[in-house]
């Protein structure tokens, strides 16, 4: 099964670069872009295995970056590749010292990249690619370079959940933007220098003073209390008209906003004449190009025109944009609609994809995939508590095709996915796991229980460290939903997901013993105290305000260990784990089957060869979605295991 994802324009809109998934590790890609469509893939070559995470074209268009997952686990590595098909080699941009090497993007003809050493120190880093030089602009904890302008950067600092930006200079001189505002995120940006005037602007994504995530515009200025003498020029550079160790003011104001929908994602075009924006509602995207210019009086950026723009599927992501503004790249998928990149060309204010006859088959093919596999349904139910919740419902062609009177019918299985995170959101994604288990005969549920995002910042609060409990019943909820709807057999109702959905679905099985008739848990945490331990420093760090301190909350953390709780747990489980998983480590899984098994507890353990925390491999995947359904049957959740299918067509196009 075809996908295509996370793409890169060139700068120029030359060529484009991307991912493919087709048959082992995701490789990356590389295409001409002409006037007439798109040019023959290129492979890009890289000396290591393991999925490709991102690409990134330089400004000149004479290399492709390239992020890379060695077998999957968390210490990434960067690569650089010539665009030039004569050129053969890639050569790595790490230190020795460097246990996590990722990208960020290109300031002019320097590499912006953050690495991160054994200790959990970020090293911002502007790399030159011809020598691999570089220079580190700002260097602390926990941290993490999003935008690099001219010598100037912005640093994402601070824990899950109160995440604030400041601005680094030259001499790794700094200054935060926004004032304080305990449990807020302004964690992504975008940075613009004006050559010869005295500012910088930043357009943030943030939830700074409100609910939902939208985009601020930051006007940076020389503090205007203090006089300068320094000539000014309209060749000066930003470093040499900013200096942030005399002070700077930040105008601050709402860019584009809407109190019922968050922004998920932006970019702005380098000639400043364009920017695309994907909204968030309810976990269905919409993309809207806006035609920038600047206002007579302040010189101030300002949206001139918005046009929505219809796609393909019902989610996006991955935006990339040409200099110009001209094209727009995005990755579009579905529940019909594996993840494909799509393009569109924006001249004259008149917006359509690239290639129009390439576009119109795969719209034919999700619409020929949704007539066997529907989209879900977006529902909403109560928690104990009275909180609103929502889910996705996807419906097997048994319950599809019943009448409405279905008291003569047998009540089919279901199966309830907890998402991971735990800040992420159930969407109408393309899932092929959950694809097969639906073409099984289940009901499937995708609940977002409180701690998701999508529905303001203060649902996603709710389920920090304490609201943990809270967030467990939500998942009860979620089965008496099933229950009371009809929709499914309460004695055939299993739970499960991966990570932080693996990790809730044991604690559930714990709370609530005989509500569940199977688990799966595939790399969940079960204790704190050894996942602390044992995972990647940087990764602890950024889970202690979710979960909970070490010192500070040893009492909670222990009471949401799975492991302490295995004398409590009844259902049949199936731990699953990838090899090479280094963000929850496979002795995460191996010690809580072992509890279960002093107890009596039907396991089995699936262990993913040449996998990490994420499943990348068709094949992995496709062994994963046989082995829940073989576990279901096996103990009478389902019946026989059916033989294996593709859920959804995919072609070359894709």
């Amino acid at each position: 099964m075809r996908q295509t994802y996370e793409s890169s324009l060139a700068p120029d809109g030359s060529a484009i670069a991307f991912i493919v998934r087709d048959s082992g590790y995701p490789r990356a890609v590389q295409q001409e872009i002409t006037p007439e469509g798109l040019g023959e893939e290129r492979p890009v070559k890289l000396p290591v295995e393991g999925p490709v995470t991102r690409v990134l074209h330089s400004p000149d268009g004479k290399w492709i970056a390239c992020e890379v997952s060695p077998y999957g686990t968390e210490r990434l590595q960067t690569w650089l590749v010539s665009t030039d098909p004569e050129v053969d080699g890639a050569r790595p941009l790490r230190m020795d010292a460097d246990m996590r090497a990722t990208l960020v993007e290109w300031d002019n003809n320097l590499l912006a990249m953050n690495a991160v050493d054994a200790q959990g120190i970020n090293y911002a880093r502007l790399v030159n690619p011809t020598n691999s030089k570089y220079e580190v602009i700002d260097r602390r904890t926990d941290s993490q370079l999003v935008a690099a302008e001219s010598g100037f950067g912005l640093v994402r600092v601070g824990p899950r959940g109160h995440r604030e930006l400041l601005l680094v200079g030259p001499g790794q001189q700094w200054q935060p933007l926004l004032p304080s505002d305990p449990g807020s995120t302004t964690d992504a940006g975008v940075l613009l220098a004006h050559p010869g005037q005295e500012k910088l602007t930043a357009f943030v994504l943030s939830d700074h003073g409100a609910e939902q995530r939208r985009i601020l515009r930051l006007g940076i200025t020389p503090d205007s209390g203090i006089s300068t003498t320094e000539p000014r020029t309209a060749e000066s550079t930003a470093a040499e008209i900013l200096d942030m160790k005399i002070g700077i003011e930040v105008d601050v104001e709402e860019f584009i906003g809407n109190p019922d929908q968050d922004v998920e994602e932006f970019v702005i075009s380098e000639d400043s004449s364009t920017a695309a924006v994907l909204w968030n509602s309810g976990g269905v995207s919409t993309l809207e190009v806006l035609t920038l210019g600047l206002h007579p009086q302040t010189d101030d950026m300002r949206v001139m025109v918005r046009r929505n723009v219809e796609l393909p599927g019902m989610v996006a992501r991955e935006l990339s944009i040409s200099g110009d503004g001209e094209l727009i790249s995005l990755t579009v998928e579905g529940p019909g609609l594996a993840p494909t990149v799509e393009i569109l060309r924006n001249i004259g204010g008149v917006i359509e994809p690239l290639d129009m006859e390439r576009t119109e088959r795969i719209l034919a093919l999700e619409e020929k995939n949704l007539e066997t596999m529907p989209a879900p349904e977006l529902v909403y139910f109560v928690s104990r508590d009275g909180l609103e919740l929502s889910g996705w419902l996807y419906l097997p062609e048994s319950v599809r095709n019943s009448s409405n009177d279905v008291s003569g019918n047998a009540l089919p299985p279901a199966f309830i996915h907890i998402h991971g995170g735990p800040e992420l959101q159930a969407k109408p994604i393309h899932h092929d796991v959950l694809a097969s288990i639906v073409e099984a005969g289940f009901v499937v549920f995708t609940p977002n229980v409180r701690g998701s995002s999508g529905s303001g910042r203060s649902f996603e609060h709710a389920g920090d460290r304490y609201g943990r409990f809270a967030a467990i019943a939500d998942i009860a909820a979620a089965r008496a939903f099933l229950v009371d709807a009809g929709l499914a057999d309460p004695e055939r109702i299993a739970l499960g997901g991966r990570s932080y959905g693996g990790f809730m679905s044991l604690l559930a099985s714990a709370w609530y013993p005989d509500q569940f008739a199977a688990i799966v848990d595939a790399c969940g945490m079960t204790s704190f105290e050894t996942y602390y331990q044992s995972t990647e420093p940087w990764l602890a760090q950024a889970a202690f305000p979710r979960y909970g301190y070490p010192y500070q909350d040893a009492e909670l953390l222990r009471d949401i260990s799975p492991l302490h709780r295995a004398e409590e747990m009844k259902a049949p489980t199936l731990f699953i784990h990838g090899e090479w998983d280094t963000n929850v480590p496979p002795r995460e899984s191996g010690q809580m089957r072992n509890a279960m098994d002093a107890y009596g507890v039907p396991t089995d353990f699936l262990v993913v060869e040449g996998e990490g925390h994420k499943f990348s491999k068709p094949r992995s995947r496709a062994l994963i979605g046989e082995a829940i359904i073989a576990f279901f049957a096996e103990h009478g959740v389902c019946d026989a295991a059916p033989s294996a299918s593709t859920a959804v067509e995919t072609n070359n196009d894709q």
